[in-house]
């Protein structure tokens, strides 16, 4: 699990400042990432708790904390009313107002706004259109006031939509996910590639009828990838 400079304070008990001080002598490792500090949370589990008993209520926190998430599928953060299987939109920005349209009648977000230019924003730097009529909008950081651990809005448009993909084909398909930190959103991400890679998969929900349909498709997706796994 990858924590945030804030996170790992936070779960530390110390000041950030503190964690910058260990940074520079060394005391512990982390990376840049997009100009923010992340580290490894398993390493910093071996280096402050080597011998802590997991019936210890302060090592059962942790480890809950540096496992927790990474073994939620994609079909736990989605659902039928977070389809859009019928986008009218023309343009990258019309996707999206479309498209944050659950986040505003579910009560996932108070700031919608915020959302969406987060989502231009990131469109700006790089599209995020996959090839293979696939795009995958996100913000370029998590968004910790999210009102679930993570949230996935699939749209769908049939006469596709110019997204300035990698390919430079229309967009299809759209796969809007969102997250509260950055280790959920890396293993999120890393679902829905290995889901978007398979053929079949693409082909069925470009013409599948219904929203319950997409949602069998991903499930049945996943138990095969359970199945598979050595």
């Amino acid at each position: 699990m990858i924590l945030t400079l804030k996170e790992l304070a936070g779960y530390l008990r110390v000041n950030e400042r503190t964690i910058q001080r260990m940074l520079k002598t060394g005391q512990i490792q982390g990376a840049k990432i997009g100009g923010q500090w992340r580290f490894n949370g398993s390493q910093i589990e071996r280096m402050f708790f080597p011998e802590t008993e997991l019936d210890d209520p302060d090592a059962v926190q942790l480890h809950e904390l540096l496992r927790s998430h990474l073994s939620i599928p994609v079909s736990r953060i989605v659902s039928e009313s977070r389809m859009l299987l019928d986008l009218r939109a023309r343009d990258v920005e019309g996707v999206l107002d479309e498209m944050i349209i659950p986040f505003r009648r579910e009560g996932l977000l108070l700031d919608i706004q915020d959302l969406k230019a987060r989502l231009l924003a990131r469109e700006k730097l790089l599209s995020t259109g996959v090839g293979n009529g696939v795009a995958i909008p996100h913000p370029r950081d998590p968004i910790p006031t999210l009102r679930e651990p993570a949230v996935l809005v699939i749209g769908r448009s049939l006469r596709g939509v110019e997204f300035a993909a990698v390919d430079n084909l229309p967009v299809h398909l759209f796969f809007l996910c969102c997250c509260q930190n950055i280790e959920l959103h890396l293993h999120m991400m890393g679902q829905l590639a290995r889901l978007l890679r398979e053929n079949d998969f693409r082909e069925f929900c470009q013409n599948c009828a219904e929203p319950r349909d997409v949602l069998r498709a991903i499930l049945e997706a996943e138990r095969r990838h359970f199945l598979d796994a050595p």
